[in-house]
């Protein structure tokens, strides 16, 4: 299997709107700190993309990022984050790991301020080209639940930490409690997958995320659930009024998301993770 036959599907179009201009660099669901006020309104030109920038930014005071520090954002996307990191802080050691040459094409575009150092590396995250104790913060931001295996990403992430580093991550799964119990499991796992995969582990039942980090020598430290302060984006995602998928399975994927999201049996957290020492 080639590295590009693992990419979701539904990068084809963020890459394609992004070179159109209609798709900027971050490439997750955003953040609505009024979220509930928000149900049913259509979306207004510029609102989804400072939802996005408002996701960034709270990862970022999450991971609490400093001048001089080497940090790495797995899953990069289009380099939103990183871009922000570089913008605001000096003598920075800067590396975006992706799986798709794609991306990494648009995020080598970017030119980094002279005193930090800005790198892309074509890599799987759960196999991370990195020295062991040589990162002070790692960043995966709605990537992970794409990854071959959470476990092993969280054991990289252990690995590749220097002692007082952080992990800091948003991750979405499907809670069974939640769920409609006449939904038949296979079917939401077919849709998700069919538009969004890979995603392996819909329901998180390897383990939870916290007993994965402490397996990897991590400690929860921080986590919200944003479930509802991400449901909103939706509105953006699918066009308003639109509840059919004509057959379409990268929308039949989206509607189900949706549906999913709005019953609150799609979870949306945010955690940050603290290695021991430093």
């Amino acid at each position: 299997m080639s590295v590009t036959e693992r990419v979701p599907a539904y990068f084809d179009h963020l890459i394609d709107g992004f070179r159109r201009g209609t798709v900027g660099r971050s490439v997750h669901l955003g953040h609505w700190d009024d979220a509930a006020g928000r149900a049913g309104e259509p979306m207004r030109p510029g609102e989804f993309e400072r939802a996005q920038a408002r996701l960034d930014e709270i990862m970022l005071e999450m991971a609490d990022v400093r001048d001089g520090q080497a940090v790495v954002d797995v899953g990069c996307g289009f380099g939103a984050s990183l871009q922000r990191i570089d913008e605001g802080h000096r003598h920075m050691r800067l590396l975006g790991v992706n799986i798709d040459a794609r991306q990494l094409a648009i995020c080598r575009e970017l030119v980094p301020h002279r005193h930090n150092a800005l790198r892309w590396v074509l890599a799987d995250a759960c196999a991370l080209p990195l020295g062991g104790a040589s990162a002070d913060r790692i960043l995966c931001i709605e990537a992970m639940f794409h990854f071959a295996s959470r476990r092993t990403f969280f054991l990289e992430a252990g690995r590749v930490l220097r002692p007082g580093g952080a992990l800091v991550l948003s991750d979405m799964f499907v809670a069974p409690s939640a769920m409609n119990p006449d939904a038949p499991r296979a079917a939401v796992e077919a849709a998700l997958r069919e538009g969004y995969g890979p995603w392996p582990d819909v329901w998180c039942e390897d383990a939870t995320h916290e007993q994965l980090a402490r397996a990897a020598g991590l400690r929860r430290v921080w986590s919200a659930d944003a479930t509802a302060n991400t449901c909103p984006s939706h509105r953006f995602t699918i066009p308003r009024g639109l509840d059919d998928d004509g057959g379409d399975p990268g929308l039949r994927a989206a509607l189900a998301l949706r549906r999913l999201h709005e019953r609150g049996a799609l979870r949306y957290v945010y955690m940050r993770f603290d290695k021991a020492g430093g």
